[in-house]
């Protein structure tokens, strides 16, 4: 009940002095220089999410003559792929998803649209999706900084993948403390090092992962504590980042970056929208797709809760297939290259 009494003293005592000690700033008045547009946009197939599971799909309706929309929420198509050291069809995992996008631009009937995200399901198979035109250039040259898209589509395919988890300790939002699914996109993708020192505090084999991909890098791996094994994290230390961890057995390992991973929770977002309910999967301890999806939206890959890399791309791929076959579309040609992400 506090700043309620008197009520004369909120608008001119109370409100002032809080947005004082929030840091809250005052709005400039001006307008806003950029420019902003609206479009339609109409397909067979609508692609959501360009990671592994997406492109095999996009590439499957492609190739059955369907019109396919591709989008995806960063500037490069890819996903993990470009993140991790998988290799698909016998080459770099990387390398395979700038083909099939290469690929994928080259059909008349496939438009690909980067840095866009579909925000909301409505009725009868029309999307919503948020187009970032030129937010990351210093020019915009007078073209529109945002489009936002109504996107018709007569069926859609959610390959949105899913999102690590974290792991609850003691000052766990200290500047250091990342997840681990980063700090390999840090290594592979950028070819940049977190840290120094760097430990690894997982309860699942990504952990792992992330600590056989730093030292194929040279770097140095302080300690791995897998939960697994009744080892944890309790507390971090540091005054303007990470200088040390703290382990349950009181021991004190020096650090300047933490690895954390949790496991991995499918983005199913938008398969609530319509009243969709999630229904919970113990082996993946997360959430997965109900039976009730919006009309003729599938699920296909990490988004369904299927965490290998050949099984996601495999059911994104058929997916995307039997879509065009409903559709009476042609048959896909070509087959699915291999896949392995150990």
């Amino acid at each position: 009940k506090t700043f309620m009494w008197p009520r004369a003293f909120w608008e001119k005592l109370y409100e002032p002095m809080i947005r004082a000690s929030a840091g809250l700033g005052r709005l400039s008045g001006k307008e806003d220089p950029d420019v902003y547009d609206h479009g339609y946009l109409h397909c067979d197939l609508l692609v959501i999410g360009a990671g592994p599971a997406g492109l095999a799909a996009a590439l499957a309706a492609g190739r059955a003559g369907a019109r396919v929309i591709l989008a995806d929420e960063d500037f490069r198509m890819g996903g993990r792929l470009n993140a991790e050291t998988y290799e698909v069809g016998g080459e770099a995992g990387s390398d395979w998803a700038a083909d099939a996008v290469a690929e994928l631009a080259s059909m008349e009937k496939v438009r690909l649209m980067t840095r866009t995200t579909v925000f909301g399901a409505y009725d009868h198979g029309v999307y919503g999706a948020l187009e970032r035109r030129t937010d990351h250039l210093a020019n915009a040259g007078g073209k529109p900084r945002q489009i936002l898209w109504r996107v018709y589509s007569r069926r859609a395919l959610l390959t949105a993948g899913a999102t690590e988890r974290s792991i609850a300790f003691g000052n766990n939002d200290r500047p250091g403390v990342m997840q681990a699914g980063a700090v390999r996109t840090y290594v592979n993708r950028f070819g940049v090092a977190p840290g120094r020192e760097i430990a690894i505090f997982t309860n699942n084999d990504e952990g792992l992962r992330t600590a056989d991909d730093l030292r194929a890098k040279g770097i140095d791996v302080a300690a791995v504590v897998d939960a697994r094994k009744g080892e944890r994290v309790v507390d971090t230390t540091g005054r303007k980042g990470l200088t040390s961890i703290t382990l349950a057995s009181g021991r004190v390992v020096p650090v300047d970056c933490l690895a954390v991973s949790g496991g991995w929770s499918p983005n199913v977002h938008l398969t609530c929208h319509h009243r969709g309910r999630p229904t919970w999967r113990e082996d993946i301890a997360g959430f997965v797709p109900g039976g009730e999806l919006p009309p003729g939206i599938v699920v296909a890959g990490a988004a369904n809760g299927t965490m290998t890399l050949a099984a996601a791309m495999r059911e994104g791929h058929e997916a995307a297939a039997g879509i065009a076959s409903d559709l009476g579309l042609g048959r896909a040609v070509g087959d699915l290259p291999d896949a392995s992400d150990e």
